[in-house]
């Protein structure tokens, strides 16, 4: 529940990778998802699902692949508050909580006036699994500092059987959101690795058994089943693992830098700012209209946010 790849203290590369996150969540809701709602795919967008999506099996536009990216920026930031002490990880679980409160108040209201904001599961769910992991990292901080590779195992295999449990009928939204659950961890992973707290053979077991709780999931869930999403999850692992390192030399371009700055404002404003602007333009407007005014109010709501909650940049 941490803000996600804003502050100087976050490796460029991690700012990279959130920011190409955040465009594919916008690509994967804002284009693909509601043009083809509303039988107006393009070409060019039939030509990437077909060339890109089916062939590497990231389907859904890109969209998990964003959700995947953002959430292990977070697990990766929310880490680098945790090393400090507990008020800067308060903080840092503060200034996420902002921009949830804002959306959450937000699709209220668009939904109490009548706007359709996209509110599925499988929208919800990430976000909660956002909530989920904040909770939990305060709960288990004095684990994850002495003991952290046992803290991720025990955090991981409460996600496992969650999912399992939500799979046989208990609580089966609980478990849908615990199938999220081991992305923020993996951007955990990732920082503790990459600061030699966890060893390396540690640390690719607990890679494994993450990505392992994903697949999972696939089977137990039909809400999420044949979209191959612990496919999609290593490969933005990989993806994030890479730009960690390597990142920093497009970290100081300006569309990425105010995308990173801003990242979760405006992956929250996408499905219910966005979208319900599109929603109510769709039938007065084209689609080649309607979709640049749904970014520009995703945009205009996560750059509100975020300068009411952080400040300007």
């Amino acid at each position: 529940m941490g803000e996600v790849g804003t502050r100087a203290g976050t490796s460029p590369g991690v700012r990279a990778a959130t920011a190409a996150g955040v465009c594919a969540v916008a690509y994967s809701y804002l284009v693909g998802l509601w043009l083809s709602r509303h039988d107006a795919l393009p070409d060019a967008v039939v030509a990437i699902r077909d060339w890109v999506n089916r062939p590497t099996g990231l389907g859904e536009d890109f969209g998990f692949l964003g959700v995947a990216l953002l959430l292990m920026a977070c697990g990766y930031h929310v880490a680098e508050g945790s090393e400090a002490d507990r008020r800067g990880l308060a903080l840092r679980l503060l200034r996420g909580g902002v921009p949830l409160a804002c959306a959450a108040l937000a699709a209220a209201l668009l939904v109490a006036v009548g706007a359709r904001p996209l509110l599925d599961a499988e929208v919800i769910a990430p976000v909660a699994a956002l909530v989920l992991f904040g909770v939990l990292e305060v709960a288990l901080l004095p684990l994850l500092r002495r003991h952290p590779a046992l803290a991720l195992l025990v955090l991981l295999e409460a996600a496992c059987a969650l999912v399992l449990a939500g799979g046989a009928g208990l609580l089966p939204g609980l478990g849908l959101v615990a199938a999220y659950l081991p992305l923020p961890l993996l951007g955990r992973l990732a920082r503790l690795g990459g600061t030699g707290r966890v060893t390396a053979p540690r640390g690719v077991v607990l890679g494994v058994a993450g990505l392992a709780v994903v697949a999972v999931a696939d089977r137990v869930f039909p809400e999420v089943g044949g979209y191959w999403h612990a496919l999609g999850a290593a490969i933005a692992l990989l993806l994030f693992l890479i730009a960690v390192p390597r990142g920093a030399s497009v970290e100081h371009v300006r569309p990425v830098r105010w995308l990173a700055e801003r990242a979760l404002p405006l992956a929250l404003a996408v499905p219910v700012v966005g979208y319900a602007v599109l929603e109510a333009l769709g039938s007065l407007v084209p689609a080649f209209v309607a979709v640049p005014a749904g970014v520009l109010a995703a945009g205009l709501a996560g750059e509100a946010v975020h300068r009411w909650a952080e400040g300007p940049a």
